[in-house]
């Protein structure tokens, strides 16, 4: 498994925005578009939609 340092945050979230979760899901998949060799996903840690590299598959 890849370090935790590999994780890039695209965009912060904040615990008080105004969006709804369908935009928020909208930005997980534009991202993925983006970066399709990257897994993208929402880190309700850091309110934040970040990525990391995708494991590869023997």
């Amino acid at each position: 498994m890849d370090s935790i340092d590999d994780k890039i945050v695209h965009k912060k979230i904040g615990r008080n925005t105004q969006l709804t979760v369908k935009e928020i899901m909208e930005l997980v998949e534009k991202y993925k578009r983006e970066y399709p060799d990257r897994e993208v996903f929402f880190d309700g840690d850091e309110f934040a939609i970040c990525s990391r590299k995708k494991e590869m598959k023997p």
